[in-house]
């Protein structure tokens, strides 16, 4: 699977009809399970290696979800949360830990959900699609 694109294919119309969310995750094999996971639940799904990576996909796509690790190559997850809020007003954010001293904060900036590692696959069905039922 080639890693930054939609298995599905297209952009702008897949993006108008489909809730797109971008999943960063330097493990490539995580990364490309949640993507698998999500778009069979009807998600536009891209993903990105690095924070850099995420913030070039975010300038083309509007996307609004992220779901990030907190720990990526070139910045912390919760740091890319915040430049993220910032580039796409409206965007919720879903940061995965496997710390388990990270909480949501109240800042606005912040990650909207902390998830834990391991992650269950349908936990995070589940979040992503409460989020999606709120936007």
């Amino acid at each position: 699977m080639m890693r930054g694109k939609s298995r599905r294919g297209g952009t702008s119309t897949v993006t108008q009809t489909r809730v797109p969310v971008l999943i960063v995750d330097d493990d490539s094999f995580l990364a490309d399970t949640f993507q698998l996971i999500l778009e069979d639940a009807g998600f536009y799904v891209e993903t990105a290696c690095t924070a850099r990576q995420a913030l070039e996909r975010a300038e083309e796509t509007p996307f609004r979800l992220v779901i990030t690790d907190l720990k990526l190559p070139d910045m912390r997850g919760n740091e890319l949360s915040r430049l993220l809020k910032e580039l796409l007003p409206g965007v919720s954010v879903i940061l995965l830990t496997g710390m388990s001293n990270i909480e949501k904060s109240a800042d606005k900036r912040d990650p909207d959900e902390v998830l834990r590692k391991p992650i269950d696959p349908l936990e995070l069905l589940r979040v992503s699609n409460s989020i999606r039922g709120n936007m």
